[in-house]
């Protein structure tokens, strides 16, 4: 902060405590009150009880931990200081003398009422002047921190474009003084790049402290709604042992009324009536619980919802510059760095390798990229079903659900009915034959047509063509794919098709490496994990790079440049 607004500043808050000294003198000498208790207490004035003279000392701390708040609010330097600290002084002496006339105190007199009034009076008084207090501290808090939000975005401000400054300044230099205009015409667009992207990043920064804050806010109530469901097990728990008790008395009673009867039958209906008045009031209780745990729930979910989509917009900036370099991130920065960036919008790629390795964590993560940035995901089962799906997707992103029901996502399952399956799913499309291509064709571009009317592009996930083939042959699957293939690059969607290793001759991998833009190739090699990228454009390396995968994130090792980007 600049000297002068950090003297105006200190000028400000000099005023306001010399303001709030004076309004604490006029109310215990200006208006009378503190020298009437004063005058009362000198005469030796009468209390009620023991109570009220411990009460009236508590008021005592009271002012003396005021006190000690104002006078380290007016530990200042200067003329009007040392009046403030004069007009403290006196509030000192006064405070003391409010001590001694409290020492002095004598035993209670309960009779008289005129002294419990007065005390009553400046009781009340005393605690609404500090309701009053506290809320200015709160609004003047609440001022400064909006102060200081400002502040520090302007400074980021200001440090970005001093950087900048600075690097003009050294390219000059450099230059002798003297810089051609195509120079710095470059140096300005670099410079304006570099600027939007440190703005961003503080953006982000922001952001990340806004998620957390409100991440922290949803464990709370889930912690909340965990504890509510933990009492409800245990109502439950309680209603099923009540009920057991419930039934051996009943089996008792009806015992005893095949032995007694007469005037113990009633008295054992009575007992049977109440038991059962019990059992309705507590299942009673546990319905409310549920509703209140379903009411928790449902708020928690719409918190949920908020947040991703206060993320999608936020990263619309992000949408935008992928489309305007013609690449999509893929959500494995190592692999982006890899590709010089992303996978070229528009391409096919092809994700070869054995079982288990890691290819489906590579396309559900590729998903979950383009979810995260409001772009909707079609994906293409043989092998698995919707849930199956959402289980996988359940360790790599939290809340897939709800981009579900923002629309963003849409199944294509030929797998669920040739298993028996008749589970109904509203965001799936099913079809009834899995080898009925001319139905799958129909109904993966309608899907596609539905998202190109409200999205610039869209991605696809086909899982897998190995199944695709093993229900036809491998020339049908071609057929069917190949102009899939190009209509998914028309729409400028960017897919993945995943090819298990071992199943196909090297014939029919050729067949549908003419129809793709790349492949991602999978291997093992003495129990270690590699990959490999084949075609997709310009990449930096193409040899194997070894890796390691979870369920969760793939994880990619160092790797060696071709010679063409070594440096």
């Amino acid at each position: 902060m600049p000297r002068a607004e950090q003297g105006n500043a200190e000028q400000v808050s000099l005023t306001a405590d010399q303001a709030e000294v004076e309004r604490l003198s006029r109310w215990l000498d200006g208006e009378g009150q503190g020298s009437a208790l004063l005058t009362w207490l000198g005469e030796g004035g009468d209390f009620a009880s023991e109570d009220e003279l411990a009460e009236l000392k508590d008021r005592v701390g009271r002012y003396e931990m005021e006190l000690a708040a104002v006078r380290a609010l007016l530990a200042v330097d200067g003329a009007e200081g040392e009046g403030t600290a004069q007009r403290l002084q006196a509030l000192i002496q006064e405070r003391d003398a409010l001590k001694e006339a409290v020492s002095m105190a004598v035993a209670p007199n309960r009779g008289n009422g005129l002294a419990e009034s007065k005390e009553k009076e400046l009781l009340e008084r005393y605690h609404a002047e500090l309701r009053d207090k506290d809320e200015q501290w709160k609004i003047t808090e609440g001022e400064l921190s909006a102060r200081i939000a400002t502040l520090e975005k302007e400074l980021a401000k200001t440090k970005i474009e001093l950087k900048l400054k600075d690097d003009e300044l050294a390219v000059l230099r450099n230059g002798g003084g003297t810089v051609n205009a195509d120079l710095l015409g470059r140096l300005e667009s670099l410079q304006s790049k570099e600027r939007e992207f440190l703005m961003l990043k503080q953006e982000a920064d922001d952001l990340r402290v806004r998620l957390k804050e409100k991440e922290e806010e949803l464990d709370r109530i889930r912690e909340a709604i965990t504890y509510k469901e933990d009492e409800l097990i245990r109502r439950e728990e309680d209603l099923m042992y009540r009920e057991k008790v419930y039934t051996a008395e009943r089996k008792r009673l009806e015992e005893m009324k095949r032995e007694t009867g007469g005037l113990e039958e009633a008295e054992l209906m009575k007992k049977l009536e109440a038991l059962k008045a019990e059992v309705a009031t507590k299942e009673d209780e546990l319905r409310a619980k549920e509703k209140y745990v379903l009411a928790r729930q449902e708020e928690l979910r719409l918190r949920e919802q908020g947040l991703i989509e206060d993320e999608i917009t936020y990263r619309e900036k992000e949408r935008a510059l992928e489309l305007q370099e013609r690449k999509v991130k893929t959500g494995i920065p190592r692999f982006d760095d890899l590709l010089l960036g992303g996978i070229p919008i528009g391409s096919n790629v092809m994700i070869h390798g054995p079982p288990f390795i890691g290819k489906e964590v590579m396309a559900n993560t590729f998903l979950m990229e383009g979810l995260r940035k409001g772009i909707p995901a079609l994906i293409v089962l043989t092998d698995r079903t919707p849930k199956d799906v959402r289980d996988e997707m359940r360790y790599i992103m939290a809340g897939f659900e709800e981009y579900e029901k923002l629309g963003l996502v849409r199944y294509v399952d030929t797998y669920s009915r040739a298993m028996g399956d008749d589970a109904s799913d509203p965001y799936t499309v099913y079809i009834e034959q899995p080898n009925d291509h001319e139905r799958l064709g129909e109904t993966i571009d309608k899907l596609a047509k539905e998202f190109k009317e409200k999205h610039e592009y869209y991605r696809l996930v086909f899982r897998s063509v190995s199944t695709l083939i093993a229900y036809s042959d491998p020339n049908s699957a071609f057929r069917f794919l190949s102009p899939q293939c190009g209509r998914r690059k028309k729409d400028q969607a960017v897919s993945m098709y995943i090819v298990e290793k071992g199943m196909h001759s090297e014939q029919e991998l050729q067949m549908l490496g003419s129809i793709m833009d790349g492949m991602v190739d999978f291997k093992v090699d003495q129990l270690k994990t590699f990959f490999a990228i084949r075609g997709i454009g310009d990449v930096q390396s193409r040899a194997y790079i070894r890796y390691t995968a979870t369920k969760s994130a793939l994880t990619i090792g160092s790797f060696a440049l071709d010679p063409e980007f070594d440096s």
